[in-house]
């Protein structure tokens, strides 16, 4: 069991976490079926999956903002997003677990889906960018200091490096782009993953909240007569401190079970 960050371990043998695995899968099931398509019957899932806000809201095609985060329009645009996913979002899903990240994701992209109503309202946007985004702005916030190698060659604290592309994106946003890309779509990526990081999750006040009544819940059990063992009482400390600097998601199961042992155990006393 290999380990990152103090007090967080994950398994290293898992290349393709779960929820990446099957995000990659399905962007490219998505651009294969499209790819046979448009080879046998001159068809494309572009129109019906892509997001067109006019058509969200004119024709009711409702499910647009999820599912045009599937579709790309060419290899390198999903070879490149599907890249950025694994490499980026792997450690976040063995921190967070798969369900959590799953959310945090499609949360990011329903943000880049929101800002699409804004700036693109009768155009078309595809593409899992937005949501990748997120992705970049949790493992800047997450992992701030660890070292990425810019083309390979050059080591960059991440914090800098994915400063440096929030910066860029926003720029050319603000000035209209013209390149083709919907970099406003990608902010509103940014914006929503960043949001929650602060604002909902553990480390937010929402979270912070769920964090300092759990704390009060289990101090009570600290010393006294009648309590848990010194060395549990050491292990509950290092939980507390875990949930404090990684947020409540950061447990283990066993680790878990150890706090849950405790609240019962307060309650008895």
């Amino acid at each position: 069991m290999s380990r990152f960050g103090r007090g967080v371990s994950y398994d290293p043998t898992g290349v393709f976490p779960p929820a990446i695995k099957w995000l990659m899968l399905a962007n490219a099931g998505v651009f294969i079926l499209d790819m046979l398509l448009r080879g046998s019957l001159g068809l494309t899932l572009i129109q019906p999956l892509g997001l067109t806000p006019a058509w969200v809201i004119d024709r009711g095609w409702v499910w647009q903002p999820l599912t045009y985060m599937f579709v790309h329009g060419g290899f390198f645009h999903l070879l490149f997003n599907m890249f950025m996913l694994w490499m980026f979002g792997g450690e976040i899903e063995r921190l967070w677990g798969s369900a959590e990240f799953l959310k945090y994701y499609v949360l990011c992209g329903l943000g880049a889906a929101a800002l699409s109503f804004i700036g693109f309202y009768h155009s078309t946007v595809i593409g899992a960018s937005g949501a990748v985004f997120g992705v970049l702005i949790a493992f800047a916030v997450l992992f701030p200091n660890r070292y990425i190698f810019l083309w390979f060659l050059i080591p960059i604290k991440a914090k800098y490096l994915i400063g440096g592309l929030a910066a860029i994106e926003i720029l050319t946003g603000i000035s209209g782009g013209g390149d083709g890309v919907a970099h406003l779509a990608h902010i509103g990526g940014m914006v929503a993953g960043f949001g929650y990081l602060k604002w909902w999750r553990e480390d937010g006040p929402a979270g912070r909240l769920m964090t300092r009544w759990r704390r009060r819940h289990l101090e009570v059990i600290q010393g006294g007569a009648g309590s848990v063992p010194r060395a549990r009482e050491s292990e509950i400390d290092r939980i507390l401190d875990k949930i404090s600097e990684y947020g409540l998601s950061s447990l283990t199961p066993e680790e878990e079970r150890i706090l849950d042992e405790a609240s019962r155990r307060r309650d008895r006393d």
